[in-house]
């Protein structure tokens, strides 16, 4: 207590003026301006080059950034390809109505395509409607043209997993020939069929018929699951409902989607037992309606992803902004065939300036999709070059008709013609 009292008297005694004060605080305001000096002001002018320096950079610096985009944008088709991808679903719309899976009792638009989805066959037509072979690995002919012997691929199976063999080929075949199973494939009651192993099977006709192949298109049905289900009873079996497959995909659900069941959806998922691998697509949504309209509602819903339903041209412009179309040649056409029987079209000359009046590429021009010329039977692929195909030219048209005694009359071609 003593000790704390004397520091406060010996503080009291200190004499401190307030000149005094000022001139140490003027002293540390001086010592404060020359450290701010030294340290700040002086290297303002540093920190300004630094700046122009650092800017620049950065300037260079996104301008080579700029340039390696450009340079990337121009050459990416050069370096890049595109390729396909496991996964992913695709939704496609169809007319229905989708009552039967059964692929033999397959009638409308929507079994058909249910049909080509789950089932496969000993051929079948690809996306250019080329032939070629599905389940079967080769064909054998004899002299005669009368015996085609079909071998299947090796380790073929069902989706459930058991063997497809040369028995579901006949087992088919015979439904396909009994008129009390009623299908929808016709053409077999003439032809006789016999197994030769468990993976070949004989075809005779009964004379040469050179297209037969493409009567092989017909799907195959399991006979393990419909052996035992007699003939007259097979519509109404659960198998048309809930299939075993052999094609590319699997029967998952087939759900009504309105109370009256006009619209269906059939689900399916990729079929690991397919002979040709797993599909890219791990599933396919099928949506069946009962109109055209209804189909254009859901493209502009975007409930499916496309259709063959539809032409393109047709649409509406917002449906047009939202899809493309995609043309595929088959190998079919659309032919205009005269009757020589008649007697206007006896004269060759005629039948010439009929053809040299309609101008075949308009036509085709105005149809949705693309189309190739053809001008004859036979495709001209097959002829290895175009065919002799008159062109567009009414004037020679006008001409043959003048030869040939039809005159114009109101623009209309009269003849006298003698009984």
């Amino acid at each position: 207590m003593s000790s704390d009292n004397s520091s406060w008297n010996r503080f009291a005694r200190l004499k401190v003026s307030s000149k005094d004060v000022n001139k140490r605080l003027r002293k540390i305001e001086k010592g404060s301006l020359r450290h701010a000096h030294k340290f700040v002001t002086s290297r303002l002018d540093r920190l300004s080059n630094v700046r122009r320096r650092v800017s620049v950079w950065i300037i260079l610096v996104l301008v080579m950034i700029g340039a390696s985009a450009v340079q990337w944008h121009i050459s990416r088709n050069s370096f890049t390809t595109m390729a396909y991808t496991s996964g992913g679903s695709y939704s496609e719309g169809v007319l229905g109505p989708l009552e039967n899976l059964n692929p033999i009792f397959a009638k409308t638009n929507a079994e058909k395509s249910a049909a080509k989805l789950l089932f496969s066959s000993l051929y079948r037509y690809d996306s250019t409607g080329n032939i070629k072979a599905d389940m079967a690995d080769s064909i054998s002919v004899n002299d005669k043209e009368a015996e085609y012997t079909v071998k299947l691929k090796k380790g073929l199976k069902w989706s459930d997993g058991q063997d497809l063999t040369a028995d579901d080929v006949i087992f088919t075949l015979r439904l396909l020939a009994n008129p009390e199973v009623g299908a929808e494939i016709s053409g077999w009651k003439s032809i006789k069929f016999e197994k030769v192993s468990d993976d070949s099977v004989k075809f005779i006709l009964p004379s040469s018929y050179s297209p037969f192949v493409h009567a092989l298109t017909f799907p195959i049905v399991p006979k393990h699951i419909l052996k035992d289900v007699k003939p007259s009873n097979l519509r109404e079996h659960d198998f048309n409902k809930s299939p075993i497959s052999s094609g590319p995909f699997a029967f998952r659900l087939l759900q009504n989607v309105t109370s009256d069941g006009s619209k269906k959806v059939l689900y399916l998922q990729s079929n690991s037992n397919y002979y040709g691998s797993t599909p890219k697509l791990e599933r396919f949504q099928l949506y069946a309606y009962p109109t055209q309209d209804d189909i254009a509602k859901s493209l502009r819903t975007r409930e499916i992803t496309g259709t063959p339903e539809l032409i393109y041209n047709d649409q509406s412009a917002e449906v047009k902004s939202m899809y493309a179309a995609e043309a595929h040649s088959l190998n079919n056409g659309v032919y205009a065939l005269f009757n020589n029987n008649s007697q206007f079209l006896r004269s060759k000359a005629v039948r010439q300036a009929l053809s040299l009046s309609v101008d075949t590429f308009k036509m085709r021009q105005s149809l949705s999709l693309s189309t190739e010329e053809l001008s004859g039977p036979t495709l001209n692929k097959f002829l290895g070059k175009s065919s002799n195909s008159s062109s567009y030219d009414v004037k020679k048209a006008k001409s043959l008709l003048d030869a040939e005694g039809w005159k114009s009359v109101n623009n209309v071609r009269q003849k006298e013609m003698i009984s």
